[in-house]
């Protein structure tokens, strides 16, 4: 049996709900409570509604039926619950406008376009005309003899369905809203922050700082450059970036660089700038897409000084600072170079170690001054005497180092005897700045040496010309000796 309790709105106003069977969940539609308003104080009225909703009940739909008597029930009803489904108006209530009041009310005044409003009206003749149902979006309208049949089930059916496809169409209408709501919201944020990121690329790519320039890949052609890079490279909008690279093959190491990995850092590479100078720069790269062309942001940072003082330490590194030639440490590594050259082409190779015959005398006699203008004067007879593709170093104290590429052993000894005599003929002023007072004068000692089949390093010859030199001092100095 239906359960009937009182309305608080009214003493004749009833809610009744019908049995619920158990719901599966599966379908959002059929799990929603239909409630259905009868305004119709006509028993027989209640009692087709009733079948109804057992009806609708054992078919898994869940409905709730409430009655009201009057109209002003109805309204109060309907002024608490804004979810009823279909509203069901005797038009023989109020007689006067009591019925299409009602529906104008829940229309125009409560602004519900979603409730299904259903008509019964006593008389054919009290129908309300076409306009006035499409504007109220009346549903359906039927006369009383008809509300007793199968007729108004069938109607309240179909009604009850077209609320449901109303109520869904609600749905999707609002998520579909609130979509494009957000959508619009985060369209708007994306655009707007992409414009902020433009803005602060384009303050950060012109600031006055680093040339940054953006290079089409395929061809090169310079599609952006900002004030530092039009200023002191020389660049701008498309022209060709093969006028910057002191050496194209740079280029083309960087840009393969950056077609394998996509981006490129701490590459150094010589530049031209706008003014034709060269300078050192280190070159940072990122492949990117711009204007819809496959390019390449460069920025180039200004190395110059860090190069020259790299230079400066290599060159002391390698670099006697008395005489201004190579230290041992460059004797070994460019000896080592000169060895694997001749045995590779099997070219010849000769080796000189000079001495200075009594050096310590020197020093003690007339001052470390005059000993240090006596090594440079060796070392300016040297390389007066000796060819462009000959190596001389100090070896350490007053001992000299000559490597002789592409000299046989025989040619060595005759070049070493050259050296003795040219030095023995130096006369080094006592008193700097005064070469017609009193003057010293030396001779040297000289060891020749070449490699052999069963040298494995440069040590190997510098032993054998060491022992040769050795030799020269004991037979009295101021000679050569050579061990083959």
């Amino acid at each position: 049996m239906p359960d009937q309790r009182a309305s608080p709105h009214s003493d004749t106003a009833t809610t009744m709900t019908a049995p619920r069977p158990e719901q599966t969940c599966a379908d959002d539609a059929r799990a929603e409570v239909l409630r259905v308003l009868v305004v119709d104080n006509d028993p027989a009225a209640r009692t087709v509604a009733r079948r109804v909703l057992e009806d609708l009940a054992r078919g898994g739909r869940t409905v709730d039926l409430r009655l009201a008597p009057a109209i002003e029930d109805a309204r109060t009803l309907l002024s608490g619950d804004s979810e009823v489904a279909v509203v069901l108006i005797d038009m023989a209530l109020d007689a006067e406008a009591g019925g299409l009041g009602l529906a104008r009310w829940l229309r125009e005044t409560q602004g519900n376009r979603e409730t299904r409003l259903m008509l019964r009206v006593p008389h054919p003749d009290r129908a309300p005309d076409p306009d006035t149902v499409v504007h109220l979006d009346i549903s359906d309208c039927r006369c009383a003899p008809e509300g007793r049949d199968t007729g108004l089930h069938t109607s309240l059916v179909a009604t009850l369905r077209s609320f449901e496809t109303i109520r869904a169409l609600a749905r999707h209408r609002d998520r579909l809203a609130a979509w494009t709501h957000t959508l619009e919201h985060r369209v708007a944020e994306r655009t707007r922050a992409l414009r902020d990121s433009e803005r602060r690329l384009r303050s950060i790519l012109d600031a006055p700082m680093l040339p940054i320039v953006i290079l089409s890949m395929a061809e090169g052609r310079v599609l952006f450059a900002n004030d530092s890079a039009n200023q002191g490279l020389g660049l701008f909008a498309t022209r060709h970036d093969d006028a910057i690279w002191c050496d194209p093959e740079d280029r083309d190491r960087l840009f393969e660089r950056l077609r394998l990995h996509g981006r490129a850092g701490d590459f150094e590479a010589q530049i031209k700038t706008h003014a034709g100078h060269r300078s050192w720069a280190l070159v940072s790269a990122i492949t990117m897409t711009f204007d819809d062309t496959p390019s390449a942001l460069l920025s180039f940072s200004d190395i110059s000084g860090r190069k020259a003082m790299e230079e400066d330490l290599k060159r002391l590194a390698t670099t006697d600072p008395l005489t201004g030639i190579g230290n041992r440490r460059t004797l070994m590594d460019q000896g080592d170079r000169e060895l694997r050259r001749a045995r590779r082409y099997a070219g010849a190779l000769s080796m000189l170690i000079l001495d200075i015959d009594h050096f310590k005398r020197i020093n003690d006699g007339h001052g470390h001054a005059v000993g240090d203008r006596a090594l440079k004067a060796v070392v300016a007879v040297c390389l007066h005497q000796l060819r462009e593709i000959d190596i001389l170093c100090r070896y350490g104290g007053e001992e000299f180092v000559a490597l002789l590429p592409e000299t046989p052993f025989e040619s060595a000894d005759r070049v070493a005897e050259r050296l003795r005599e040219a030095i023995a003929r130096i006369a080094v002023p006592v008193v700097e700045g005064q070469p017609d007072g009193a003057v010293i004068s030396f001779t040297v000692s000289i060891g020749v040496a070449a490699p052999r089949p069963d040298d494995t390093t440069l040590g190997d010859v510098l032993e054998r010309a060491d022992a040769a030199l050795y030799a020269a001092k004991q037979a009295g100095r101021d000679r050569v000796m050579g061990k083959a």
